[in-house]
Formats: C-alpha cells, sequence, structure tokens
C-alpha cells in the first residue's frame, strides 16, 4: 500500500500562519481581521483566489499575484516557528513498520518544501516527495495523476490523508482513498461534507488505514 501524505496542516502544524499573514495582508488594504480561527477554518479553500475572496479582498484594483506574492514572501519566515504536527514520528514509523510506501504530495513550492522537511530530519521516510513549481498553492492533482501513471501504481492501492476537502476531491480523481484530520486548515463540518472518513488525529489516522487495509 502507498500513502499519500498532505504536508501543510497534516504532518506539518502551520495553521497558526494561515490566520496571521492573511490578516496583515487583510490591514495592509484596510480591511477587516478574520474573527478568529474557527472563521479562518471556514474559509480557507482551494484555489486560494476564492480564500482571499471570502476574506473580503478585492480583485477589482489589485491581482491575484500581486496579493500572493505578499503571501509567497510571508510565509517562510512566519512558518520557521511551526514544528511538526502531534504524532507525525509515531504516525510516518508506524507506517514504515507495516510496510507501506510513504509519498508527500503537496501544493507548497518543491524547494521551501524540501527545506522543511530537512528541518525535522524525516525525509528518509518518503519515497517521493511531490511539490509544486512555484507558491501560488493552485492545486496538486495533476501533479499527482503524472506520478501516479510515472510510477504505475495502481490509484486502489493509494490512501491520500490530508486535512481539508481539495485533498478529498485530489484522492477522488486520482482514484484513491481518502483520511482526513479535522485538526488542520478546514473544520470538520466542512469536511465531513466530502463524504470520507473524518478522524481528529494523526494516529487515529494510522489505526484507520490500518484497520481497513
Amino acid at each position: 500500500m502507498e500513502i499519500i501524505w498532505d504536508w501543510n496542516g497534516t504532518l506539518f502544524d502551520d495553521v497558526s500562519t494561515g490566520p496571521a499573514i492573511l490578516n496583515r495582508m487583510l490591514a495592509k488594504r484596510g480591511k477587516p481581521p478574520l474573527r478568529d480561527l474557527d472563521h479562518y477554518r471556514e474559509i480557507f479553500q482551494f484555489p486560494v483566489e476564492n480564500y482571499y475572496r471570502a476574506a473580503g479582498l478585492d480583485f477589482s484594483s489589485e491581482s491575484f499575484e500581486s496579493m500572493a506574492a505578499d503571501y509567497i514572501a510571508l510565509y517562510p519566515i512566519e512558518s520557521q516557528s511551526c514544528g511538526l504536527a502531534e504524532g507525525a514520528k509515531e504516525a510516518l514509523e508506524a507506517f514504515r513498520q507495516a510496510g507501506f510506501g510513504q509519498n508527500i504530495l503537496s501544493a507548497s513550492e518543491q524547494g521551501l518544501l524540501e527545506i522543511q522537511l530537512a528541518k525535522f530530519g524525516i525525509e528518509g521516510y518518503f519515497s517521493h516527495v511531490i511539490g509544486q513549481k512555484d507558491g501560488y498553492a493552485i492545486g496538486k492533482t495533476e501533479r499527482g495523476l503524472q506520478w501516479l501513471r510515472e510510477e504505475g501504481i495502481p490509484p486502489a492501492d493509494c490512501v491520500l490523508i490530508g486535512d481539508t476537502d481539495h485533498d478529498a476531491q485530489t484522492a477522488k480523481k486520482l482514484g484513491c482513498r481518502c483520511v482526513l484530520l479535522s485538526c488542520g486548515h478546514q473544520s470538520r463540518e466542512r469536511l465531513q461534507r466530502t463524504g470520507a472518513a473524518v478522524v481528529g488525529t494523526l494516529w487515529e489516522a494510522v489505526q484507520f488505514v490500518l484497520d481497513v487495509k
């Protein structure tokens, strides 16, 4: 079996950076801040352009690329203080012991993703680390489909573990199963609407996968 891990909000606990950076972007443009973390989890979505709109940013006088440039500049700095999600190493080791392949499929830029992995010394757990060519977080479905084709991996042998409805959509398009974590960038209620399995912790995700393999 192949595990396809999302990174941000799943193995990497950067949830606090989302509202912090967005509030700086809103303040710069004279917009009111997010109410709280719950508000952030209700509006965060892919494509990111729709997330910005839901937060109150206006594209009539400024391009998405211009706004995204602010985020791209701030995120590497803000995320330096973030750590692995609780139970991340235990989850990775459990799947290694079970003999599963492990891979990362992320909307993050490839170079930054590799830097973050190296910081925690966990690169050795992954057969493939698949990021994006830029920092615009457009999506990851096409990269995932390309990887499956190139490696000849049957989608039915894969489980994607993530924390957003985009992960559920990606898993559906890839043709694999999906488990979503409610401790990441979106609320449990939003995740449950996808129809995918929803759990509260990484260890619960491990147990779910092992129980249904």
